[in-house]
């Protein structure tokens, strides 16, 4: 009978107490919350250099379908005009492409309008202002000074 008694008291002392247990949680805690500050800290950076690349792709994709025939620049009055055109898809009517079908799918209205801030129509081309058109008060992303 005294074997079961010591076996019984070992397993009482195993396992983390409560206060180690809070200790490790909030030294986590602290580690997550320096890590979220430092990958994340500048959003506004991230959501720039997005716009700018869906609107680099927004760009070339116009210039493709200006080559094969169809100058959307001429069509639309605005360029977010045109990149909703080009969103919704572009079909070729006539030439060697005949029938191919030239689509951005899967961006959002605000996703569109934030990469239309870096695209302006000069002359009767689509063309990328890598600075972006600024409207007084906020930056090139949309984000409000």
């Amino acid at each position: 009978m005294r074997m079961k008694a010591a076996i019984h008291s070992q397993n009482i002392h195993s396992g983390f107490s409560l206060i180690e247990m809070l200790m490790t949680l909030s030294i986590l805690g602290i580690m997550t919350s320096l890590a979220l500050a430092w990958f994340g800290g500048d959003v506004g950076a991230v959501r720039q250099a997005r716009d700018q690349r869906n609107a680099q792709t927004l760009c070339t994709l116009c210039q493709s379908v200006e080559a094969a025939g169809i100058n959307l620049a001429a069509e639309e009055s605005t360029a977010l005009d045109v990149l909703r055109r080009l969103v919704e898809g572009v079909t070729i009517q006539k030439g060697a492409l005949k029938g191919r079908t030239f689509q951005l799918p899967g961006l959002g209205k605000e996703e569109l309008e934030a990469a239309s801030r870096y695209i302006t129509i000069q002359d009767g081309q689509v063309r990328y202002e890598p600075n972006g058109q600024v409207t007084p008060g906020q930056t090139p992303s949309g984000e409000q000074i």
